[in-house]
């Protein structure tokens, strides 16, 4: 293809992205950047991408120096507004009077002209993980009315069977949409059972497609991850899902149990220990950092030589070669153990939803590295990392043997998409 042609077809094809979050979560990062390759490969040239992200404007100022070398421009679409807008009023009507008018809608006006396709980027939105998913529905069915088909991409789906009733809407949309790509085969059978079989592609997360670098403007402490370094991601998000009652979560006391669990792995394993972050956020029961820092100040006193946090600052890439470097690695976050999977690290998976348990059923066809956080103890945690740390080879030689047909499975998404696309 000359560069003529090129320019043609990448003009063409301008994609659009929406319904992820913040960059601060480097999953949402890994998430795009995945996606930029496959759509690269498929394309043969680098597509016209935006991406709309569903942050304030201010937040997505934040992320630009965690994009080093991303090449795709963030607008933000929230609810956020000055006061006395519309999208103000339209916002305090929703939290006063319970309605649902959708004025984050607004901020994707400006950016769909010419737009080939939208491409829901969220993993797993399309859940009751985090309450009903109306702002996305919102999304589709106003792209949808611009004559932009909409694609969900690389996610997980479902279940709604909880909620019969919605599940029943849910079905109607989700028919309503120009193609469902699904990351797992739980999510594939799952629409299958709901007797949804047309432009549903089981494809793989994008992130198993994004390479790591190493981080080079961030020194390590000794500039290397030491051998045999048991990597943890415990995030404050999974506290919610402990076997407590609902509205009872409090991040103080998730805290102190997060505390025994390292505490434990520490006592019975004689392993090197880095804690993990993967998420930022503005508040201190969203943020990785801010949870594993006031974790680490704790027990960096009691365990100076054994505990060690990784350094803030490092993008999706930067982490995942963090990653890469231990020896096995337990994360609650579902991209931070994509990270270590994809780089054939040993891995346990701290499950609060279907996502984990079918990346796992894909990849091993069992989940015996899956462990529900719901009842999961400090003990069990060591038990499976002794585990991890006595099968490792094998675990590794599984993983390098399966993970080309994952990495297979999120290209072949592009080529499924720019076929759908041609025939539109």
């Amino acid at each position: 293809m000359n560069q003529d042609q090129s320019e043609k077809e990448s003009a063409s094809s301008k994609i659009l992205l929406v319904g992820n979050g913040t960059h601060q979560n480097r999953g949402c990062e890994a998430i795009v950047r995945g996606t930029i390759k496959t759509l690269e490969k498929a394309f043969k040239c680098r597509p016209s991408i935006t991406s709309g992200v569903m942050a304030s404007p201010v937040t997505i100022d934040r992320q630009k120096d965690l994009d080093r070398d991303i090449g795709v421009p963030s607008f933000s679409v929230s609810d956020v507004a000055s006061r006395g807008s519309l999208k103000w009023w339209g916002t305090q009507f929703n939290k006063r009077l319970g309605t649902n008018f959708s004025p984050h809608l607004s901020d994707l006006a400006p950016h769909i002209n010419e737009s080939r396709a939208a491409l829901q980027i969220g993993g797993d939105n399309y859940s009751l993980d985090y309450g009903r998913p109306a702002k996305f529905l919102a999304m589709d069915n106003y792209l949808r009315a611009r004559n932009i088909p909409v694609f969900i991409w690389g996610a997980s789906v479902g279940p709604f069977d909880h909620e019969p009733k919605y599940e029943k809407e849910i079905i109607s949309h989700l028919r309503s949409l120009a193609g469902i790509f699904v990351r797992e085969t739980a999510s594939l059978d799952y629409l299958h059972r709901l007797g949804l079989e047309e432009n549903i592609h089981l494809t793989a997360d994008p992130a198993f497609l994004m390479d790591a670098k190493h981080p080079k403007t961030y020194k390590l402490e000794g500039e290397s991850v030491q051998p045999g370094t048991i990597g943890l991601n415990i995030s404050p998000l999974v506290g919610r899902f402990r076997n407590t009652s609902k509205g009872s979560f409090k991040i103080d006391h998730w805290s102190k149990e997060a505390e025994d669990f390292i505490t434990t792995v520490a006592e019975r394993i004689p392993h090197p220990i880095l804690l993990i972050p993967h998420v930022g956020a503005s508040t201190k029961s969203d943020c990785d950092f801010q949870f594993l820092s006031d974790l680490f100040e704790k027990l960096k006193h009691k365990y100076p030589e054994q505990i060690s946090l990784a350094p803030f600052g490092l993008n999706a890439p930067e982490t995942k070669w963090l990653i890469s470097q231990c020896c096995v690695f337990a994360g609650a976050r579902t991209h931070a153990t994509i990270a270590a999977l994809s780089s054939s690290v040993p891995t346990l998976s701290l499950s609060y939803s279907m996502k984990a348990k079918g990346i796992n059923q894909d990849l091993f066809t069992h989940q015996r590295y899956c462990l529900p956080i719901r009842t999961l103890t400090p003990e069990e945690l060591a038990d499976r990392l002794e585990d991890l740390i006595s099968d490792h080879t094998q675990i590794k030689e599984t993983l390098d043997a399966n993970i080309p047909g994952l990495r297979k499975r999120a290209f072949g998404a592009g080529s499924i998409l720019k076929d759908l696309l041609a025939n539109n």
